[in-house]
């Protein structure tokens, strides 16, 4: 279920961008940043925003604004992953719909 921290992480992050990122890079970098990204919890995500988050904006080469950025991190910082984030209620939801009864 951890897994979904990063996930979350990554689909955020390539929204904010609007572009995709590299997967195994983000997933390097949390790894040297924080551990294990199929561990991850609330604790080590804001150590990996405050510490790490700005360098992988920059390799990005991606200039988000000061406010786009602290959208970005509450954002991050809000999910929990005891309860289906939006993407996942409508994943659901289409998967339902086509499924045979």
């Amino acid at each position: 279920m951890q897994r979904r921290y990063f996930e979350f992480l990554y689909n955020e992050i390539c929204v904010a961008l609007n572009r995709r990122i590299s997967r195994h890079d983000l997933w390097l970098l949390v790894w040297h940043s924080v551990g294990d990204p199929d561990e991850l919890n609330q604790d080590q995500i804001q150590v990996f925003l405050e510490n790490a988050l700005y360098r992988l904006l920059k390799e990005e080469g991606a200039i988000l604004s000061p406010r786009a950025r602290r959208r970005l991190e509450r954002r991050i910082l809000a999910f929990d992953p005891q309860h289906p984030a939006p993407e996942e209620w409508i994943g659901g939801i289409a998967v339902a719909q086509n499924s045979p009864l």
